[in-house]
């Protein structure tokens, strides 16, 4: 009996996860020169410049490990038949120095783009690593659900009088 099988697996379950992570556990090996981290189906890399060097050798060492990177993550992706989606790669430029990466990122013909913050296992990480954003959303979210609970409160008040 033969049956087609398709690309994706069911959503919210423990299944689709545990498999992905299983057979990309050899990633980390194959990318062992940088930090790769797996939550689920996303893959997070960290890369590290030169420390003890001038910015722009920094940057410059950065963009040729970027490079080799996507390289190898392009490799990679062909070897296990598991596509990258480019639509969702991003990335973030963090230095001490002011500014955003003074270089562009290319994995073959695909523009990856440069980000000033994103949300990464219900953290906000930005360029700068601080906590300030973290913080001012998590307010914000207080706030909006205490103006709910008062007005919940309100509307009992009268609905009861």
């Amino acid at each position: 009996m033969w049956f087609s099988i398709g690309k994706d697996g069911p959503q919210g379950g423990i299944l689709t996860p545990t498999v992905f992570i299983t057979y990309h556990a050899d990633m980390p090996d194959f990318l062992s020169w940088c930090s790769s981290h797996f939550f689920a189906d996303d893959l997070t890399a960290i890369l590290a410049g030169q420390i003890g060097v001038k910015y722009t050798q920094q940057c410059l060492d950065l963009e040729k490990k970027l490079k080799l990177f996507f390289d190898q993550l392009e490799y990679y992706s062909r070897l296990t038949v598991q596509p990258i989606n480019y639509s969702k790669t991003e990335g973030i430029w963090s230095a001490r120095a002011i500014g955003s990466a003074p270089f562009e990122i290319e994995s073959g013909e695909n523009k990856i783009n440069w980000i000033k913050e994103f949300k990464y296992l219900g953290y906000w990480i930005s360029s700068k690593l601080g906590w300030g954003n973290m913080i001012k959303r998590s307010m914000l979210k207080i706030r909006q659900r205490l103006a709910m609970i008062t007005h919940l409160d309100f509307l009992v008040k009268r609905l009861f009088r």
